[in-house]
């Protein structure tokens, strides 16, 4: 008795595969280690379809980038909806410290995105690397405006210093593989924020 073939009626559209396999692939191995060969293998979809719906490796990897930002967004706010403004802050850290195993503490996915073009040559690749900046901008955004309603002055300094202890702690987690770092991280942000605002003058 033969196993009739699977029907493809409700397989996912085209560019779908492609996004998830890329996605897949980028997370675990990087971006300019992994070739459109493998990307079209894994998605089972034909070189032409990969080229009409992005144009590019390099245009599917911002795609990538874009999608990962809206997710990261999504998560966030959801998380946070009935939070305290300390609770919004640290959730940074907390969605981080959950999801890293999972990533096999890869990191940020941005950071190793940004790190992988240094010396970007073509608007594509500068567009990877600005696609990581609008996600970088967006946590500045957020963390800045959360600080300055309850510091009662411009706080964008803070935003970065809360930034770049969650930067750290991600270099960390992924050196050592485990959240340990992360969790220091989100102990100095926790002091940082325990800390009365400071006076402000103009």
């Amino acid at each position: 008795m033969t196993t009739p073939k699977k029907s493809r009626r409700n397989r996912p559209s085209p560019r779908s595969r492609l996004l998830e396999s890329a996605t897949n692939l980028f997370n675990t191995e990087g971006i300019r280690v992994i070739g459109i060969d493998r990307i079209l293998r894994e998605a089972d979809v034909a070189k032409a379809s990969l080229y009409s719906l992005f144009g590019s490796k390099d245009a599917l990897v911002i795609a990538y980038i874009e999608a990962l930002d809206e997710q990261a967004r999504t998560v966030w706010t959801e998380r946070t909806q009935d939070a305290t403004t300390e609770e919004k802050v640290l959730a940074f850290f907390d969605i981080e410290i959950e999801e890293q195993p999972g990533k096999e503490f890869r990191g940020s996915h941005f950071l190793n995105a940004a790190g992988e073009y240094p010396r970007p040559e073509t608007d594509l690749e500068r567009g990877i690397v600005e696609a990581c900046h609008t996600h970088r901008d967006w946590m500045h955004t957020v963390l800045t405006d959360l600080l300055s309603a309850r510091n009662g002055y411009p706080s964008g300094e803070q935003a970065n210093q809360i930034l770049i202890l969650l930067d750290g702690g991600l270099v960390g987690a992924r050196l050592r593989r485990d959240v340990a770092p992360l969790r220091t991280a989100r102990e100095m942000a926790q002091q940082m924020l325990a800390e009365p605002p400071a006076d402000y003058t103009i």
